[in-house]
């Protein structure tokens, strides 16, 4: 903690549990809010989101502060009631869903569009590239595979996997008509 000595926290909520004060407890907790904004903007990068998940941390904390039992540990308390109230921030927001065998069943031309030929010419030159370039880049722009699953399921080294995704991106690169990137030299090919 950057703003206060080291033992100030620690004997501010002792202060509290003695006296059972809440003015102490008050104390603390206003003594680290700077620091649980600077984390809540940090998780938010927003500054007015961070006031709103601190404060509500904050009468969290106020309203459980009793069961706190090591007031050493207030401080990774505090924060780890920041970082809960903002995931609290997206358990709240559900995106809408279709239910796709409904969709199908009703026929819906949203699903019969063909789109933008742009993508189908990217689909295109996708299938033409050679299947040991293929491959890992749909594997890791379909799939959403890490370079390290890919290579263990193709039986490969993750840097051979990266090589591969950078050759296969070159190609179709070319294969689009935009000029491809310098390539790796041949010492350090698969």
């Amino acid at each position: 903690m950057r703003n206060m000595p080291p033992g100030n926290p620690v004997s501010l909520l002792e202060d509290a549990r003695q006296t059972k004060d809440d003015a102490a407890a008050s104390r603390l907790f206003a003594a680290l809010r700077p620091e649980l904004l600077r984390f809540a903007r940090w998780l938010t990068r927003d500054c007015t989101l961070a006031e709103d998940v601190v404060q509500e941390a904050l009468l969290r904390a106020w309203r459980s502060r009793e069961t706190l039992e090591d007031p050493a540990a207030v401080r990774g308390w505090l924060l780890t009631i920041v970082r809960r109230e903002h995931a609290r921030l997206y358990e709240r927001k559900r995106l809408e869903t279709t239910n796709l065998h409904d969709a199908i069943a009703s026929e819906d031309t949203e699903l019969a569009r063909t789109g933008d030929s742009d993508l189908a010419e990217l689909r295109l030159a996708i299938l033409r590239l050679p299947e040991d370039y293929r491959i890992p880049l749909v594997m890791q722009v379909m799939g959403g595979f890490t370079t390290t699953e890919i290579a263990h399921e193709l039986e490969l080294s993750p840097g051979a996997v990266l090589t591969r995704l950078f050759r296969a991106r070159n190609k179709l690169r070319t294969i689009c008509g935009l000029p491809a990137a310098p390539d790796i030299p041949d010492e350090c090919a698969p």
